[in-house]
């Protein structure tokens, strides 16, 4: 090994050491005068520890994680800035993150929060996406058994750690740096989902995303991701009625309800109606989704992720 590469090594490890214990180790003579970096990155490669030990409250403890994942500015009820290290043009650039959604509900006889936390880019160009970091959080004891399930687990107590049981981090959604908006959806009696509603636009094509995340064997994973709008105005230069502007302009509205019986594995169907104006004039339409427990996932048609016209 070089002794570059040992060096280097060694910078990881002082600074990482320095994040856990809450200080800054001294400049050795020479030392680099590169930016400061924020208090604790976040990628898609992070590995934050799942058991964070705080005490107090509910709210005193998704505080005090929030602080322990993202510093010391970080808040429950309001947007805060902070920097990020964007890999990809290898620069620290200005967003402003806030905690975007979140729900304490019961899934499988456990009571846990579901906190989703936005992060805006704040000099983002169009094409650019912002980012949604999505926990699922519970409080328990270090016992395996009792942290991740089992029907006689004890009661937290105030003195219990916080375990995060599911993440997943710097997912990007949206444009103009912005993710889109983010809700907690139930989907069946003990099932709920992170619903991130986003868009794009793409060469006169405007195209809004519906995606449900829910939580399964400890891991966050997308269960449905269909159509909630689609047009091409733009492209028509259409800002009246589509009818009113020529053939081949269409938009359509996709509506979702949720069932509230006849589960498959937990899950509720779904029904999404098309309604507006497609390519041959009006248009109505429904379709039923119904929960695959093989896929762990509801099967989408093709015309739910179209980009054309229905019959394209």
């Amino acid at each position: 090994m070089s002794s570059s590469l040992r060096n280097r090594l060694a910078a990881v490890v002082i600074a990482t050491a320095a994040g856990v214990l809450g200080c800054t180790p001294a400049s050795e003579p020479g030392a680099s005068s590169e930016p400061a970096k924020p208090h604790r990155v976040l990628d898609t490669t992070a590995q934050p520890e799942d058991t964070v030990r705080v005490r107090g409250d509910h709210t005193q403890r998704l505080l005090a994680f929030l602080r322990t994942r993202y510093g010391d500015k970080a808040v429950l009820d309001a947007p805060w800035k902070d920097a990020w290290e964007d890999t990809e043009v290898e620069a620290l650039r200005p967003v402003t993150r806030s905690v975007c959604a979140r729900d304490t509900v019961t899934a499988d006889g456990h009571e846990q929060t579901l906190l989703a936390v936005c992060q805006t880019l704040d000099d983002a160009a169009t094409v650019e996406p912002g980012r949604v970091d999505l926990y699922v959080l519970r409080v328990g004891t270090d016992d395996g058994e009792a942290n991740r399930g089992g029907m006689f687990a004890p009661l937290p107590a105030k003195k219990d750690p916080l375990l995060v049981m599911a993440q997943r981090l710097q997912g990007p959604y949206g444009r103009h740096g912005a993710p889109g908006t983010v809700q907690i959806a139930q989907l069946g009696p003990q099932r709920h989902a992170f619903q991130i509603t986003h868009e794009e636009h793409r060469r006169g094509h405007r195209r809004v995303w519906r995606s449900y995340i829910a939580e399964h064997n400890h891991r966050l994973r997308d269960v449905a991701r269909y159509r909630d709008h689609l047009d091409n105005l733009a492209l028509h230069r259409c800002d009246g009625h589509p009818a009113d502007c020529g053939e081949g302009v269409f938009s359509v509205d996709f509506s979702t309800t949720v069932g509230d019986s006849n589960a498959v594995d937990g899950y509720w169907p779904l029904t999404v109606r098309a309604s507006g104006h497609d390519c041959t004039g009006p248009a109505t339409a429904f379709y039923h989704l119904i929960f695959d427990a093989r896929q762990r996932a509801y099967p989408v048609p093709d015309d739910l992720q179209r980009d054309g016209c229905a019959d394209s």
